[in-house]
């Protein structure tokens, strides 16, 4: 066993290390000009498709998404999840890091091979402790200047478990770009900057209750996040996951798109009201909520009122339903927003350099309690975002996921804050406390709710990134004592266009 964890300890190890490695080579075109706009980061985006052969011959849909950067000399890496979408495994989630390089062999055409490791598990798939490795080789055709098509053959493998299954797959491919600032955090950007990072305009937690049709205990609480783009003509877009963190349904969760038209109902009466529409769809499962494959919908009214420039509380009520499960229910949110882009707040300030990092994170959990009344360790992969509100202060939300310990469908999501020495020192010192929801793998979480505090120090590896050591406590809301948190992570700066 302790092999064996040795094997998946260093696996996330070293896709930590390559990950941090190669971003270290495009990091000269931060020190541009200071309140300028830096040339995007180019990106991939990456969705794929195949039919996983699990036991018995079983066959389970599974859907992947990736987003990768341009690291130089063909190299691309990025976060990468994986969900089951199809067949009776809905609530099989693995997050992680995946790793490509890319050849263009002829005009149009391109070969890729890539290597992903992530951790997760779910719907009492055999995934032994959750490592997931999934080596690839894809050819993709272009189509357009930005959109590829291409065909897979990938091998899946759970290597504490018991899947093990090689097949081809459909691949969809989109061009894209990171934009990003030069200068640092407080500094004022040019009014032309445009929409930074990945286009999201806001941001919004959400508080959902779910009302479960014939169910004998019906309910459910989740905590969770969304980020939007907005248009002018009332039309957004935008991706969002949530956790059960009430109820029943302890290691639930989902991760949707979302699609919504808005308009204001009473434009002089009431100009910072709107009314409107929301659909959603997506992949959901586990906490032994009937998913069936995994593959949900849902569709909403929304409310909307916007009381300070830059803040919004909404309000939602509809139904959510499973493509290929039992899962009926009636859906009540409510959500509150904050604006990450200058344009939609109806201040006429200039726009600031705010800074963000993107940070990658394996986490050592010891003396977990079990269902069973026993305690292990446990170890997570994970991904955070944190975003500074000066030049000390950020906030951040993070998805942690294990891959070690014999919790293979054990997952997390926090939102918290965090306070840090000034960036731009060759080390630094933090501490950061957090709220979420975490189930699945046999862990004793009580409904799902979980505070957890860590303390980092940080080395700078170059000036944009930092390794970072760091060590807290995990505690149940309800029920078992605090549990120690040893953390090892690498975070990358960028400069982002906010108010």
């Amino acid at each position: 066993m302790i092999r064996r964890r040795f094997r998946s300890a260093a696996a996330l190890a070293g896709a930590l290390l390559a990950a941090g490695v190669a971003q270290a080579e495009p990091e000269g075109g931060d020190e541009g000009g200071r309140d300028g706009a830096d040339a995007p980061i180019p990106t991939i985006t990456l969705f794929g498709y195949e039919r996983v052969r699990l036991p018995q011959g079983e066959r389970m849909g599974l859907v992947g998404g990736s987003l990768l950067f341009d690291a130089g000399s063909g190299w691309a890496f990025g976060p990468a999840v994986y969900g089951a979408a199809t067949g009776q495994r809905g609530g099989l989630f693995v997050a992680g890091i995946e790793v490509q390089h890319r050849w263009q062999f002829s005009p149009g055409w391109t070969l890729a091979t890539g290597l992903y490791a992530g951790g997760g598990g779910g719907a009492s798939a055999p995934v032994g402790s959750g490592l997931m490795l999934r080596p690839a080789l894809t050819v993709m055709r272009d189509i357009g200047s930005s959109l590829q098509l291409g065909l897979s053959a990938s091998a899946v493998s759970f290597p504490s478990g018991e899947i093990k299954s090689r097949q081809f797959g459909l691949a969809l491919a989109w061009r894209g770009g990171f934009a990003h600032l030069a200068g640092e955090h407080g500094g004022v950007a040019s009014a032309s900057s445009g929409i930074t990072g990945l286009g999201f305009d806001r941001m919004a937690l959400t508080a959902t209750a779910y009302r479960f049709d014939g169910a004998p205990r019906p309910t459910a609480g989740l905590a969770g996040a969304r980020a939007e783009r907005r248009f002018a003509n009332g039309w957004s877009w935008g991706l969002e996951s949530a956790a059960a963190a009430k109820g029943d349904a302890a290691g639930y969760m989902e991760i949707l798109g979302t699609v919504g038209a808005s308009f204001a109902p009473f434009p002089v009466m009431l100009p910072t009201w709107r009314a409107g529409l929301r659909v959603a769809g997506g992949l959901g499962g586990g906490g032994a909520v009937p998913t069936g494959g995994g593959l949900i919908g849902k569709a909403t009214g929304t409310l909307e009122w916007s009381p300070l420039p830059g803040w919004t509380i909404g309000g939602e009520y509809g139904r959510i339903r499973a493509a290929n499960g039992d899962l009926r229910a009636r859906q009540a949110q409510l959500w509150l927003g904050i604006d990450l882009e200058p344009g939609h707040d109806g201040r006429n300030t200039p726009p600031r350099v705010v800074r963000t990092e993107w940070v990658a994170a394996l986490q050592h959990h010891a003396r977990v309690l079990r269902q069973d009344g026993s305690r292990q360790s446990l170890d997570t992969i994970g991904l955070k975002l944190n975003r500074y509100v000066d030049d000390f202060i950020y906030v951040s939300g993070q998805a942690h996921s294990a891959y070690a310990g014999h919790a293979g469908a054990y997952s997390t999501g926090l939102i918290g804050a965090g306070i840090a020495s000034r960036p731009g020192t060759p080390v630094r010192v933090g501490i950061e406390a957090l709220a979420g929801a975490a189930g699945g793998g046999g862990v004793a979480t009580a409904g799902g709710a979980i505070l957890q505090s860590v303390l980092w120090a940080g080395w700078a590896a170059t000036p944009r990134s930092e390794w970072r050591l760091g060590a807290g406590a995990m505690q149940p809301l309800r029920g078992s004592k605090a549990t120690p948190v040893v953390e090892l992570s690498w975070s990358r700066s960028f400069g982002m266009s906010g108010w």
